[in-house]
C-alpha cells in the first residue's frame, strides 16, 4: 500500500540507464523516492576514478567514441589518491589480456527500448570473436560477493547484449558478455544471461505498478 501511494506521486521516466535496471526490478521503493525527489550525487572518489580509467581506455586504443554524454572529469591535483588509485588500475589493465586486444569498438551509446521504456547502454568495449562478439563491460568497483550479487549485475549485460544485437542485425545467441573487474585483475561470466522476452517479462512487473 505504502508503495502504491509513493507510486502515485512519480511517473516512470521514458530514458532511463541502463544500470539502473536492477534498482527498478529490485529496490523499486527508493528508485521511486529517488524520482519524486532528485537530489545531486556527491562524486566519491571511487566513482572520479572509474570515470578517468574509461576515459583513459578510450585513449589507449585511440578509438572514438560515439556517446553523446562522454564520460569526464577533472582530476585535481590535490586529489593524489585517486591519481594513484588510476595507475594502480592501469597497471593492472596493461597486464590482462584486453590489452594486446583490437577493439571493435570502445564505449559505444546505444539505445533499446523495452515496454515503451528506452534504456541507454554504454558498451565499454566490444571484441569480435569466432562466435560473434563479446561485449565487455569494465569495472573498478568489486567484484560480486556471491551468485546472487551476479545475478543482480547480469540484468546491466543482458541489456547490452538486447541492445546490440537489435543494432547490429545479429542474432543475440552469437553474442557473449562478461565483465572485467579491473583492481581484482577478473573475468566474471555469469552462467546465464537473460534473454530479450525475461527482461520484457521482468519490467513488465515494474510497469504495472506505476502510471504513465
Amino acid at each position: 500500500a505504502e508503495l502504491e501511494r509513493r507510486s502515485e506521486q512519480v511517473k516512470l521516466p521514458v530514458r532511463i540507464p541502463a544500470s539502473r535496471f536492477k534498482e527498478f526490478i529490485y529496490d523499486l521503493p527508493k528508485i521511486v523516492d529517488m524520482y519524486r525527489r532528485p537530489m545531486p550525487e556527491q562524486p566519491y572518489k571511487q566513482t572520479m576514478a572509474g570515470t578517468l580509467f574509461h576515459s583513459w581506455v578510450e585513449q589507449r586504443f585511440g578509438v572514438l567514441s560515439n556517446s553523446d554524454e562522454l564520460d569526464a572529469v577533472e582530476l585535481k591535483k590535490e586529489d593524489e589518491s585517486t591519481q594513484k588509485t588510476v595507475e594502480e588500475l592501469r597497471e593492472i589493465f596493461e597486464g590482462s589480456r584486453f590489452a594486446s586486444m583490437t577493439p571493435h569498438s570502445i564505449e559505444s551509446e546505444i539505445q533499446v527500448t523495452i515496454k515503451g521504456n528506452t534504456f541507454i547502454c554504454k558498451l565499454d568495449a566490444v571484441f569480435k570473436t569466432d562466435q560473434g562478439f563479446e561485449i565487455v563491460d569494465w569495472k573498478t568497483g568489486k567484484a560480486p560477493k556471491d551468485a546472487a550479487d551476479l545475478e543482480l549485475k547480469q540484468f546491466q549485460l543482458a541489456l547490452y547484449r538486447v541492445a546490440y544485437a537489435r543494432w547490429a542485425g545479429i542474432p543475440a545467441e552469437n553474442i557473449d558478455a562478461a565483465f572485467y573487474f579491473v583492481a581484482e585483475d577478473k573475468v566474471i561470466r555469469p552462467e546465464r544471461i537473460y534473454s530479450e522476452s525475461e527482461l520484457e517479462e521482468r519490467w513488465s512487473s515494474v510497469t504495472g505498478s506505476m502510471p504513465r
